[in-house]
């Protein structure tokens, strides 16, 4: 099962993207901020297959976290979800280290798109061909 680590700092995105993803058959872990998506990262049981961060968020934006992440050395495919996306924006976060990037408010087929499509680019090489996977999801 993909594990999506998902970071907002609003509680009303965060528990309908939790929900959801939930339905379509992920292990969701949740933070309100980017300290505590920090905090879940060191906790290797709670380990994501991929990140969802909100761009925006008090404290610690989701672009520290991506950017510690980075320089960490981390692997795990990013989507960045934010409410302010320019035409460069999307470039700027791509050269940062975000994987994919997202407007809010999103279209739901959107996002579950580009999480398959992630969660497809993780894992062996034997995983990374998993159309049955995401034909059972689209359902």
């Amino acid at each position: 099962m993909t594990r999506v680590l998902v970071a907002d700092d609003s509680e009303t995105v965060l528990l309908m993207l939790e929900r959801r993803l939930e339905m379509e058959g992920y292990d969701v872990v949740t933070a309100t901020d980017g300290f505590e998506a920090l905090e879940r990262l060191r906790d290797a049981s709670q380990d994501p297959d991929i990140i969802l961060l909100d761009a925006m968020m008090p404290n610690m934006s989701g672009i520290e976290v991506l950017g510690q992440l980075r320089e960490q050395g981390s692997k795990i495919p990013v989507l960045m979800i934010s409410a302010h996306l320019d035409a460069q924006e999307p470039d700027r976060m791509r050269s940062l280290g975000a994987s994919d990037c997202i407007p809010k408010p999103f279209e739901w087929e959107d996002l579950i798109g580009k999480i398959e499509e992630l969660a497809g680019n993780t894992g062996s090489d034997s995983d990374s061909n998993s159309d049955s996977d995401s034909d059972s999801r689209s359902d």
